[in-house]
């Protein structure tokens, strides 16, 4: 039974034009109901009260007129006055009463010679004032209005004085009520009728005003909401006038422009943050405390072989391990056990990764935790860079093999002329033992031993090259290291049309690696080759300056251009003038080997005239500062 209630109630409770309406509405249709009755009882008094004025100019005449029958006395005239006042349509009955109340006179024979003693006669009797009141006798529901007959001076013969007899009688007109109530219930009616009808108009009309001015911009309002709900950012709000809607709807717009602005910045900041990240070679994401990779770059998907979509929001062990569930913290080194879960310190491990494929490879991982802002809420993340150390080895072992295949011609060129001298020194003591000739064969031992001394000398600077980087440093002499590496270069420097001029100073001794000075000459000297495409001259030089060791490589080649200078020890940056392959390692490496053997490195370059490259390093030979103490 409630079912359509509530289905209405729904209805209603969707629509603030409904519930306005409708609350309006109730509200006026109360206000009339509540004025309705108000108005009805006082129009029913006032209907009342009209009709007994009525009847009391009626009854003034008639008691004029049966004053003036009972003066005459004629009795049959004024029986017959009253006779005709009854049959009137209005008047159900009219009497004459005596001050005992005794009826003496009726329209109609029933009442005759009873005593109408009731509250409204007795009390137009004590008052002497008209006395009128709605009644229900035998004929129905009657107004009956009691008139006193005063006693005047004609009057006093037959009834006494006035000062004892102030009332003659009572004249009683019973009205028919009936077309009373009918009167005031049709004006009521009516009167409802036309409240309604107010009403009906009014709501329609605060409908309609609705419609217009509150419902139509509010429910732009609610659309333009739903549309920012969804991330259309460029919902906006037609603004017409100056009122409360109106200044709501510019709100809105103003808003919604802030939301779209500060989400176009979002989207810059997530572009630009995306683009950085995509341009480091090494892999990249942005773990949870969850498991789960929030950030990635292009270099990790590349990786593990993936796109950006199945990588971002899935598992970390799912992405680079094929697992279903978590690694074992107990058995492998989880950045994000160690770092979110314990509260563990930037860490670097190696790990074995899969691919979708099956193929599996060594990664070194450098971990870092970080808190981001997601939700309103910071979440304790890792950061976590990867780099592939089966591609790091190809890469050292390319740059390797590069280097060595720069060196192997002029190796094979210093080697090929003592191998020539040798061959050409046996091939004259074959000839001499052929014809037993013995006078020249110790020139020709000479000769032999000397060019292979030649060949181990070179072959030893290749070998010292070649070693790997040590430790404890060793004591190395420039002016003896660097010529055996100028060695290596001559048939390179000869190619390029390179002649190479060296200065160097006699016990020029640093603490170092001597693989690493000697690979550091080599960088040094085959990038300044490499900078003179149509030839020129190379000056190598040592000596002692300010305490320390200077090293310095001037060249004429092209020179480096100013915004370059900052770029070019950074790690495959290449820009050849010979426009040879290069893969910009060379002044990298020999950043790492200054680091390691405490030296310092400035360049200067004009372009079109060349660049000098001037290491500085500590100066072995250089006594000690004395200690305080000892001092």
């Amino acid at each position: 039974m409630f079912a359509p209630f509530l289905i209405l109630h729904k209805w209603i409770g969707t629509s603030l034009q409904r519930k306005l309406v409708l609350a309006i509405g109730g509200l006026m249709v109360a206000v009339s109901a509540l004025f309705l009755m108000l108005v009805s009882g006082f129009y029913q008094n006032r209907l009342v009260n009209e009709h007994a004025r009525a009847s009391m100019q009626i009854n003034r005449l008639l008691q004029a007129a049966l004053e003036n029958a009972m003066l005459k006395r004629d009795i049959p005239g004024l029986e017959a006055i009253l006779t005709d006042l009854g049959a009137q349509e209005d008047i159900a009955r009219v009497m004459i009463l005596n001050p005992d109340l005794e009826v003496r006179f009726s329209s109609d024979l029933e009442p005759l010679g009873k005593v109408l003693a009731t509250d409204l006669t007795r009390a137009a009797l004590v008052s002497s004032e008209r006395q009128s009141a709605f009644l229900q006798d035998a004929t129905g529901e009657v107004l009956r209005s009691v008139n006193p007959v005063h006693n005047q001076t004609p009057c006093q013969q037959c009834h006494g004085k006035m000062t004892e007899h102030p009332v003659n009688g009572l004249l009683v007109v019973d009205y028919a009520a009936a077309s009373i109530r009918a009167d005031a219930r049709a004006s009521t009616l009516k009167l409802g009728a036309l409240g309604l009808a107010i009403v009906l108009t009014v709501c329609l009309g605060m409908w309609f005003a609705l419609v217009r001015l509150v419902v139509g911009p509010l429910r732009q309002v609610e659309h333009a909401t739903a549309a920012l709900s969804r991330e259309e950012y460029s919902a906006r709000v037609d603004v017409a006038g100056c009122d409360e809607i109106a200044r709501l709807g510019a709100a809105f717009n103003n808003m919604s422009g802030r939301i779209e602005a500060a989400h176009a910045r979002q989207e810059e900041t997530a572009h630009f943050l995306q683009g950085l990240i995509d341009a480091i070679p090494d892999g990249i994401r942005v773990i949870d405390e969850n498991f789960r990779i929030l950030k990635a770059n292009a270099a990790y998907c590349a990786l593990v072989g993936q796109d950006m979509e199945a990588v971002l929001g899935a598992s970390c062990y799912t992405s680079s391990h094929g697992r279903d569930s978590q690694c074992a913290h107990t058995l492998v080194c989880c950045p994000v056990a160690e770092m979110c879960q314990k509260g563990g310190q930037p860490m670097t491990c190696q790990d074995q990764y899969k691919r979708p494929d099956g193929s599996s490879f060594y990664v070194e991982v450098s971990s870092a935790p970080v808190e981001m802002i997601i939700d309103g809420e910071n979440v304790a993340c890792v950061v976590e860079s990867i780099r592939n150390l089966d591609e790091q080895a190809k890469i050292s072992q390319q740059q390797r093999l590069s280097e060595i295949g720069l060196l192997a011609a002029g190796v094979a060129h210093e080697i090929y002329n003592p191998l020539s001298s040798i061959d050409l020194g046996l091939t004259a003591l074959q000839e001499d033992m052929r014809t037993g000739q013995t006078a020249g064969d110790l020139d020709y031992f000479e000769a032999i031993r000397s060019e292979i001394q030649n060949c181990i000398r070179i072959t030893d600077s290749l070998l010292l090259l070649s070693a790997p980087t040590g430790d404890n440093g060793a004591l190395i002499a420039l002016d003896h290291v660097v010529p055996e590496v100028v060695a290596l270069l001559t048939f390179e420097a000869a190619r390029k049309r390179v002649e190479i001029h060296m200065d160097l100073d006699a016990q020029t001794r640093i603490l170092g690696s001597d693989s690493d000075i000697r690979m550091l000459v080599v960088n040094l000297a085959m990038n300044a080759i490499h900078a003179m495409p149509r030839g020129g001259n190379l000056w190598i030089s040592t000596q002692h300056q300010d305490g320390a060791v200077l090293l310095e490589l001037r060249d004429e080649g092209v020179g480096i251009a100013p915004g370059d200078l900052d770029n070019i020890f950074m790690p495959f940056w290449s820009r050849r003038a010979d426009a040879s392959a290069g893969r910009g390692l060379g002044l990298s490496i020999v950043t790492a080997i200054l680091e390691r053997n405490n030296a310092k490195i400035q360049v200067e370059s004009t372009l079109g005239k060349g660049s000098t490259f001037a290491v500085y390093f500590p100066d072995a030979d250089r006594p000690e500062p004395e200690r305080a103490d000892e001092r």
